[in-house]
């Protein structure tokens, strides 16, 4: 039975892995093509205008970029580590590293290189933020929801 186990979790990172390279793969020609658009309009922004007809006018001022006031709309930009520590929270006992790739596709619908998420575990590992225990990454102190604090800072009373 153990044997079985440990052949279906390998079969399923094998699966998960082979996910992740087709969806690169799927996204390569897109992404190429985007990065092409992009330069282009890049380009159109910073060049003058050239219209068809010659006329001896000097060229008009470009206009002012329209500034944004008040507070920022949309989603909150968060870094690689709040991802990831987000997704080490979802898992209580801890997860392997395919299975944090797949909470972080699944929770920020987009993918993630996994040499990139595995070189912030390490760096969260050394900071003694994370740690690997028999091939699962866990949080050493689980935060308090209600304060902010790590539970080995204490409260003060």
């Amino acid at each position: 039975m153990n044997v079985i186990r440990k052949l279906l979790l390998q079969h399923r990172e094998e699966v998960q892995a082979q996910m992740v390279a087709a969806r690169a793969k799927a996204a390569e020609p897109f992404e190429a093509e985007l990065r092409a658009v992009n330069i282009a309009l890049a380009a159109l922004d910073g060049a003058p205008l050239i219209e068809a007809e010659h006329d001896e006018s000097p060229p008009a001022a470009a206009p002012e970029p329209v500034r944004k006031s008040g507070l920022s709309r949309g989603r909150i930009k968060r870094s690689l580590e709040d991802m990831i520590l987000a997704a080490l929270r979802a898992h209580d006992v801890g997860a392997d590293t395919g299975t944090i790739m797949e909470s972080l596709e699944r929770r920020w619908n987009r993918s993630f290189q996994e040499s990139r998420v595995v070189e912030e575990l390490r760096r969260l590992a050394a900071d003694r933020t994370v740690v690997l225990e028999r091939g699962r990454w866990r949080m050493t102190a689980q935060p308090d929801a209600w304060t902010g604090e790590t539970a080995s800072q204490g409260v003060a009373a």
